[in-house]
């Protein structure tokens, strides 16, 4: 609230006659209200801030006058002025001056010939005064500072300008706390000032830190008070905000501050977290436009909408891409199937994800690139052209996981799954790479469920099988193992998956076994009766087993 100090009205009133009686320390109280005290139950009036004006005519003992200004200390009131209304002089114990000097509460004692009206007077001008001075500083710090933006404002030159006029080492840092600009004093060296100020900034992010709070100052601004955590320095905080998001923060040096001062640092202080508000949208949306004109390209690449690849490395150079180096697509989505979500909270889980994952890819290497797709997100990783090439799936793998993991961390039991194309040191192989994602996301799940990650050239076989024409390929292996699959639904059998699983294993029982957790025995008569269904034995040569494995390894996928 905007007040003037028990100080500063004193001055006024003294030549009036007005004596300060008690509570000399505390003379910077400042006053935000001056209102009228005659009743004994006063205690549900008490805000904090307020010139009292009494003549304690309903206040019989002296204890009464003692509890009352322990009371107005404790609720945080400005001061007492004490009134003799029609007695000649105030008739006030000792004690209570000597109460009011411990408690540091200043007492006021008036003439009988000052009336209320000339104290109500004499403080409303004086706020007027103060509040027109303070809104001629605002209003030209907030031309200065408009000039600097207008005429190519940077961080730094804001971060001058305030420390110019407030004459205190300044900081400036984002919303995760990098320094943007910083400045010190002959006093508070910059490097010193930047190790304090970060300090206490990973302290203030909520309103019960122990040694600071945050307070809404004389325009709005929400600023911190605080000492650093090993008592430093006393720091002022500003949140630099739009709207909801907090974009960074304005931070300065609170010691030896008093409060008049207070108020002008912190007009200081709003108008600078405003210009730097502006400065990071400024910035925000040049980087947009970038990363925009970057996906759109991608996306083109991804669709194939060039014409060669000199085009590709022309418009590449243009958008700035770092084009050397190995190019891979991931493929990152989630899978709705048993999902009870409606298409609003479906694509509310979609942002979500979007926004885990960017953070993630982009936490492991600036240089990585998510891509939002209709049902799926798009990820490039910057694999560097030095890498080695028995390096490259480890370090993809190892991203995915990381993906994974953190997925599962922010968003529970979600079924998401991750498709790995093959790589290539040309950009225009990405459209291959995209497409060999997106298989390895369909034939994994087909076969090893919702969740997984998934490499297209460790698919095999199954790669290779959805390059043909599914519906004709699909009924002539379904045609070769109808009975087998017949026999499988009516007796709920498994016999299809051992005749895979033999296969897969060489046509070794043992390890068969071991994989399906079932007895060897159990395989050996398994298979026998794959060969009485069939009429035949389909293991009986090279060209027949070949057969019959694609056969089963289509079935499973088409």
């Amino acid at each position: 609230m905007f007040g003037v100090t028990v100080n500063e009205l004193l001055e006024l009133l003294k030549g009036h006659g007005a004596i300060l009686k008690a509570g000399g320390n505390s003379l910077s109280n400042v006053i935000e209200t001056v209102s009228v005290l005659e009743v004994i139950e006063y205690q549900q009036w008490l805000r904090g801030g307020e010139l009292f004006l009494s003549t304690l005519s309903y206040f019989t003992s002296e204890d009464q006058v003692c509890n009352l200004v322990k009371d107005l200390r404790e609720a945080g009131s400005a001061a007492l002025a004490i009134h003799p209304g029609v007695r000649l002089e105030v008739n006030v114990k000792e004690q209570v001056y000597k109460i009011a000097e411990d408690n540091d509460f200043p007492i006021i004692i008036l003439p009988r010939t000052i009336p209320y009206s000339t104290v109500y007077s004499l403080m409303m001008n004086a706020m007027i005064d103060k509040q027109e001075k303070l809104l001629e500083q605002s209003k030209r710090i907030n031309q200065y500072l408009t000039e600097i933006l207008l005429t190519g404002g940077s961080f730094e030159k804001i971060a001058s300008s305030l420390q110019k006029l407030i004459q205190k080492p300044v900081l400036i840092a984002d919303s995760s706390y990098k320094v943007l600009a910083a400045l010190g004093t002959d006093g508070f060296l910059t490097a010193y000032f930047i190790q304090c100020a970060k300090q206490i900034l990973r302290y203030q992010n909520g309103n019960t830190y122990e040694n600071g709070s945050w307070q809404e100052g004389n325009l709005g601004i929400r600023t911190y008070t605080g000492t650093t955590p090993d008592n430093k320095a006393k720091m002022l905080i500003a949140r630099v905000a739009v709207g909801r998001d907090v974009y960074g923060y304005v931070v300065t040096l609170g010691d030896d501050i008093n409060k008049e001062e207070l108020s002008f640092v912190n007009i200081a202080l709003s108008h600078a977290a405003t210009a730097v508000a502006l400065e990071i949208s400024k910035v925000n949306a040049v980087k947009a436009i970038e990363e925009r004109l970057v996906v759109e390209f991608l996306e083109d690449l991804l669709n194939g909408n060039y014409k060669n690849e000199a085009a590709i490395m022309q418009r590449a150079a243009q958008r700035g891409i770092d084009i050397k180096g190995k190019h891979v697509v991931m493929t990152v989505e989630v899978d709705r199937s048993g999902m009870e979500y409606d298409e609003i909270k479906f694509m509310e889980i979609k942002e979500k994800l979007n926004k885990i994952v960017q953070f993630s890819v982009t936490f492991l290497n600036k240089k990585n690139v998510v891509i939002p797709r209709k049902d799926s997100l798009i990820v490039l990783p910057h694999l560097p052209s030095e890498m080695q090439a028995d390096s490259v799936k480890p370090a993809l793998l190892y991203l995915a996981r990381e993906i994974i993991d953190e997925v599962k961390r922010s968003m529970g039991a979600i079924a998401v799954s991750i498709g790995i194309g093959g790589y290539s040191e040309k950009l225009s192989q990405l459209t291959q790479s995209y497409y060999q994602a997106e298989q390895a996301l369909k034939i994994g799940r087909k076969i090893k469920g919702a969740i997984g990650i998934f490499d297209y050239e460790q698919l095999g076989v199954y790669s290779f099988l959805l390059s043909f024409g599914n519906e004709e390929l699909k009924e002539n292996c379904r045609q070769c193992l109808a009975k087998v699959i017949e026999y499988d639904q009516s007796t709920n059998g498994e016999l299809i998956k051992t005749m895979e699983m033999y296969l897969d294993c060489n046509e070794n029982i043992s390890k068969t076994a071991e994989k399906l957790y079932v007895h060897p025995n159990t395989v050996k008569y398994r298979l026998e009766r794959i060969k009485e269904i069939l009429g035949k034995n389909p293991f009986s040569n090279g060209e027949e087993k070949l057969y019959y494995h694609i056969a089963v390894k289509a079935v499973n996928i088409l």
